[in-house]
């Protein structure tokens, strides 16, 4: 039961972050230390992965990248494990890291057609959150097409190897 209640605030708190993020292009003040800048308002991309429904509990990881400075992003990093642990770690990335996954988000045209009225998967939940021109867009594996796997999977890629 705790394990259901930690994952449903981490979504309250996903949905939050999308509604509070600013496009990043309205942020004129670039953050003193890699810390600073992980707030809602540097936030570039998201993504998030649960494993669900198991016999040997849930588990989940958040991948965050906020805009750091020219060159660079902070990528965050959030494991909740089996045990109820959650373990934070960051890191400084490129700037094409965005780039590399803004490339996955068009090649399989994220947040267009079957990605609204697609299908879903069972045993797990994938989203990813990004800015398309002056929008906040939020995709999930409750509705993708058939190839969506492959999509998350090519994020899921980028961000573990950054």
């Amino acid at each position: 039961m705790k394990r259901i209640i930690s994952i449903l605030l981490t979504g309250l708190m996903v949905v939050g972050m999308f509604g509070c993020s600013k496009k990043p292009e309205q942020i004129t003040d670039i953050p003193a230390t890699p810390e600073e800048a992980m707030t809602d308002a540097n936030l570039v991309f998201y993504y998030y992965e649960a494993v669900t429904g198991t016999v040997g509990g849930d588990c989940s990881v958040t991948y965050r990248l906020y805009r750091y400075n020219g060159t660079e992003l902070v990528l965050s990093r959030t494991d909740h494990t089996t045990d109820d642990e959650e373990i934070s770690t960051y890191r400084l990335v490129p700037a094409s890291t965005l780039d590399d996954c803004m490339k996955v988000v068009k090649k399989y045209k994220m947040g267009k057609g079957k990605w609204i009225n697609g299908i879903g998967i069972t045993g797990g939940y994938r989203s990813a959150g990004f800015y398309k021109k002056d929008e906040w867009i939020k995709v999930t594996s409750d509705n993708m097409p058939d190839n969506g796997q492959e999509a998350f999977s090519a994020i899921h890629k980028i961000l573990s190897n950054a």
